[in-house]
């Protein structure tokens, strides 16, 4: 991820409030704060594009293909997953029926209520934020989803058989 070298005071506010609304967590700030600050702030557009990049890179699950890079990558997001968890939980979590069965949750749930916003699907698949945002970019690998940006905050909805939105 690219750093944005010079920021003034003002954006140390809406540093972890970007972060944790670009993964869909709570926020500590009112959102209509944090998107007129966005609209202001080229720093804090770029920090946003750079975090929507990475974290989308990190869902998408797109490793290198050696070994020892996907071992890692794996390792990276189980702990994101498991750091979720209490210690009693840990370790009962099986990630890839977590996804696949988050995934069909979300696409029946996309299909019957139409297209989403991002920040509010864990919650309303009930579902934990970062196995519905790892079966978000695996449906979206594998077609089934679009993401609409042109929307604050970005929405996910269904692709029809045909090929329509």
């Amino acid at each position: 991820m690219k750093t944005v070298k010079t920021k003034n005071n003002t954006c140390a506010k809406y540093e972890l409030a970007i972060t944790n609304y670009v993964m869909g967590e709570k926020i500590d700030i009112p959102q209509e704060e944090l998107f007129n600050h966005l609209a202001k702030c080229k720093n804090c557009q770029d920090d946003l594009r750079n975090w929507r990049a990475t974290y989308a890179t990190m869902c998408a699950r797109e490793y290198d293909s050696k070994p020892e890079v996907k071992q890692r990558n794996e390792a990276f997001i189980k702990g994101l997953v498991y750091g979720q968890a209490s210690n009693k939980e840990r370790g009962k979590v099986d990630l890839d029926n977590a996804i696949g069965d988050t995934a069909g949750k979300i696409w029946r749930f996309l299909n019957e209520h139409g297209p989403t916003s991002l920040a509010e699907l864990p919650e309303k698949v009930k579902a934990e934020p970062y196995i519905t945002i790892l079966s978000t970019g695996w449906l979206k690998r594998e077609n089934k989803v679009y993401f609409d940006q042109s929307k604050i905050p970005p929405h996910v909805g269904v692709i029809k058989e045909n090929g329509a939105v």
